[in-house]
């Protein structure tokens, strides 16, 4: 078992997000955060249009990260990246700041190191997902925790460890069901931000943060 170089690259572009969009999040105003999420969420969509219907352009950023991020079922798609970010912009667009920011970083940070420690380790298979390990999954859970933590310290909120157990232990649930893996960049985020604002309520469609 190991990681190949290009497997390193791969999680390398997935966890960015998580780094270059937290301080966006939190030091900038909502339409910052807007501009820059569907803007990126522009060109992730047009990446994807352009495989599926041959387009011969080439697409600032999203062309880039397709070279280095394209998985075997991704030859004529960017469903993930696609999904991802679209959903990223209606998390965005629609939920408090602390919601975006646990979504964000639940489903870059979270999702990557279950898969960098699925691969890197292996170890027993989850009975309903045979490409999913119990190992990855477990670190999953743990890093969402801790990245739910963090998320709340950082905005100055007080979490209840047994809601942000919960929340992560649905977001591993959701990841490790067998579907495609491209589905996980919708799933994992939007049920992450979804229990969160059933949990603490708050503001819809706010104009600010």
């Amino acid at each position: 078992m190991g990681l190949s170089k290009r497997e390193l690259i791969r999680k390398l572009w997935h966890v960015s997000p998580g780094i270059l969009g937290a301080p966006i999040i939190l030091f900038t105003p909502r339409w910052v955060t807007l501009l820059v999420v569907w803007s990126l969420a522009f060109l992730y969509t047009l990446q994807h249009l352009k495989l599926r219907r041959g387009w011969k352009f080439t697409v600032p950023i999203a062309e880039l990260s397709y070279r280095a991020m394209a998985r075997e079922d991704e030859r004529d798609n960017f469903l993930g990246s696609f999904l991802f970010w679209v959903t990223m912009g209606i998390i965005c667009t629609v939920f408090p700041k602390l919601v975006a920011l646990s979504a964000l970083w639940v489903s870059t940070f979270g999702d990557c190191f279950n898969a960098i420690t699925g691969q890197a380790l292996g170890g027993p298979r989850i009975p309903w997902n045979p490409r999913k390990t119990l190992l990855g999954s477990a670190t999953m859970f743990t890093v969402s925790v801790l990245v739910l933590w963090t998320a709340h310290r950082v905005l100055s909120l007080d979490p209840s460890w047994s809601l942000i157990a919960g929340v992560a232990l649905a977001a591993t649930v959701l990841e490790s069901l067998p579907f495609r893996s491209a589905y996980d960049e919708f799933t994992v985020p939007f049920a992450t931000a979804l229990l969160l604002w059933l949990a603490y309520g708050g503001p819809l469609l706010s104009v600010t943060w």
